[in-house]
């Protein structure tokens, strides 16, 4: 949203009046807001400009208050046109990439930290949300033979994601046979996302080779199974939800129950982050939240593709009145290191 139809003074005001109300959390009068400007401007005078604003939506007047806060489009005004970008503190830069650099290889203990770190540096909750696997590409599988009818799939992801499932087949397969079907997956569906991986499983299977070639009949017998991951989804580490409890505006107990079962639930709040979700840096703020559990609350996001795959993002959600400038930053440098992370462990 653009400022071209405010004047200099109203902008002022307005941003004055957000960067008052992240910091206190209360309705703004003309007094405080004269001391903050160094008063500039006499407070008859900025009465009258936050009436205007008011007028023009970016400002509402509680009803017990003399005084006025923002409402969700003024800090999209604030967001789009008159926050200053604060780059990360001295060092602060250094210590995110040290923290998430991977040293065991794993990408889920990657995420998880960086879930962790976004809540601590933020305030408020921070959330990493892995891709669905059904939409990641196969860099490798291994199958392990279990006491029959089990097998042991261990599916490896291009990003170095890792699934483990456990399968049930019909035949009483030997680990040479599982490793001969192993290898011809990997020789022929690499690079493949699990998806196109089935397509090209049931296609196999309604030709007529399938019917007279041993090895085939293995290979769709276990990799429909070892590659059916439709049930699994994507999943989201959650770090810091009990920063939402210190906040003042959500002291209502029916507010809290309600926000506190949308984390409960992960189904939803993986549909409800991955709306949210693009390339690059996206800020969601209240009502524009996909949710309306949630649209007290807004949401900061960022993903960047690895080697081309994408459907993995963080962020973070929180009260709409949290320090956006220094927000966004954090968020986007974070998800920058973790992108390099993930793609370090790929090679």
């Amino acid at each position: 949203m653009h400022t071209s139809h405010l004047d200099e003074r109203q902008k002022d005001v307005l941003r004055s009046v957000i960067q008052i109300h992240i910091t206190t959390g209360e309705p703004v009068g003309s007094e405080s807001l004269a001391r903050h400007l160094n008063r500039s401007m006499s407070s008859a005078t900025l009465r009258n400009v936050m009436a205007e604003l008011e007028k023009l939506g970016y400002l509402d007047h509680p009803h017990t208050s003399a005084g006025r806060r923002p409402t969700d489009e003024g800090y999209r005004v604030f967001v789009d046109s008159l926050m200053s970008h604060e780059p990360l503190r001295r060092g602060e830069a250094a210590a995110i990439e040290s923290e998430l650099r991977p040293r065991d290889g794993s990408p889920s203990q990657v995420m998880e930290q960086a879930s962790q770190l976004l809540s601590r540096l933020s305030h408020h909750v921070g959330f990493v949300l892995v891709p669905d696997t059904s939409r990641t590409a196969l860099r490798h599988i291994d199958l392990v033979k279990l006491p029959h009818p089990r097998i042991l799939a261990v599916v490896v992801s291009r990003t170095g994601l890792v699934t483990h499932r456990v399968i049930e087949v019909q035949d009483d397969l030997s680990q040479e046979q599982l490793q001969a079907c192993a290898n011809y997956l990997n020789a022929n569906f690499g690079g493949l996302t699990l998806d196109a991986i089935r397509e090209k499983l049931l296609d196999l299977m309604r030709e007529e080779k399938a019917l007279y070639d041993s090895l085939l009949q293995k290979v769709v017998s276990v990799g429909s199974r070892a590659f059916d991951v439709t049930e699994d989804g994507p999943n989201v580490y959650l770090g810091g939800a009990s920063n939402i409890i210190d906040r003042p505006e959500f002291e209502d107990l029916g507010r809290m129950r309600a926000l506190f079962k949308t984390f409960e639930e992960k189904g939803r709040l993986v549909r409800i982050l991955n709306a949210c979700l693009s390339d690059g840096l996206r800020v969601f703020i209240g009502h524009e939240v996909p949710d309306p559990e949630l649209q007290d609350l807004s949401l900061v996001t960022a993903s960047y593709a690895v080697d081309g795959e994408k459907g993995w993002g963080l962020g973070v959600l929180g009260s709409t009145r949290m320090e956006y400038g220094r927000i966004v930053s954090v968020v986007d440098h974070v998800a920058r290191v973790v992108a390099q992370a993930l793609q370090e462990i790929h090679r």
